[in-house]
């Protein structure tokens, strides 16, 4: 069992993928932005994150940028490994975001993507990191 934290803005997605992994055995907790995310890690730390890269209040990169500087005081955050969800029709955002050159990052998936296939790319990016 691996602790997951979904964030994402749009609340079907959100509950939807929460529920998903949480059906396949893994502990999961969610998010609406990347501020209500940062506010979840003070007692909740994940083992993957499932991040939307477009939100209001804070953005998937800015989310990324703001947890690796808490790192820096809290170990525990570094490395944890995280596939980027978009609405977005071009999957080509590793030329768009610094998220693609991040070796945190597994992948960058499109919102439809099957909930199995999610879930099997989340496990293989956990069992590689052997948070799994």
């Amino acid at each position: 069992m691996a602790k997951v934290l979904v964030v994402d803005d749009e609340y079907s997605i959100r509950a939807l993928f929460q529920f998903v992994f949480m059906d396949a055995g893994h502990e999961a907790r969610a998010a609406k932005d990347g501020r209500e995310a940062l506010e979840l890690l003070a007692e909740f730390v994940p083992d993957l994150i499932l991040l939307d890269i477009s939100m209001p209040v804070m953005t998937g990169p800015q989310f990324i940028e703001e947890k690796r500087k808490l790192a820096a005081s809290r170990p525990e955050l570094a490395g944890i490994p995280y596939l980027v969800l978009t609405g977005e029709s071009s999957l080509n955002l590793e030329k768009n975001y610094a998220l693609g050159r991040d070796p945190d990052c597994k992948a960058f998936l499109p919102k439809m993507t099957p909930q199995e296939s999610v879930v099997s790319i989340a496990e293989k990016a956990l069992r590689e990191a052997g948070r799994l």
